[in-house]
């Protein structure tokens, strides 16, 4: 069986695991959000790993050097709202599918 797996404040991880998800991990910091995020991306039972935006910007590094096309990293807006634009879903697409998408507006 697959598993998701999420990366956040305290808050989001709390909600995430009272919802089910399981491997939900509250962070505090770069290091332990590195920490972390490596332990599911090594994770095999892991097909997902959710990431609240600004724990996102802390392993950019990290996920930059991961080239295995599972586990999924995905980025989700906290409770105050998303930071992301449409260009962070398209380089994620791009990433992970290989298609590059132009969003016209």
């Amino acid at each position: 069986m697959t598993k998701i797996a999420l990366l956040g404040d305290r808050e989001t991880a709390a909600y995430f695991k009272v919802s089910g998800i399981r491997k939900s991990r509250f962070v505090k910091d770069r290091t332990e959000a590195e920490k972390a995020l490596a332990q599911f991306l090594s994770d095999t039972s892991v097909s997902i790993v959710l990431v609240t935006e600004p724990v996102m910007e802390w392993v950019q590094p990290t996920l930059a050097k991961h080239r295995k096309e599972y586990p999924l990293v995905v980025s989700i807006p906290t409770k105050k709202g998303p930071k992301t634009s449409t260009d962070t879903l398209a380089q994620l697409v791009k990433r992970t599918v290989g298609i590059e998408l132009k969003v016209k507006k």
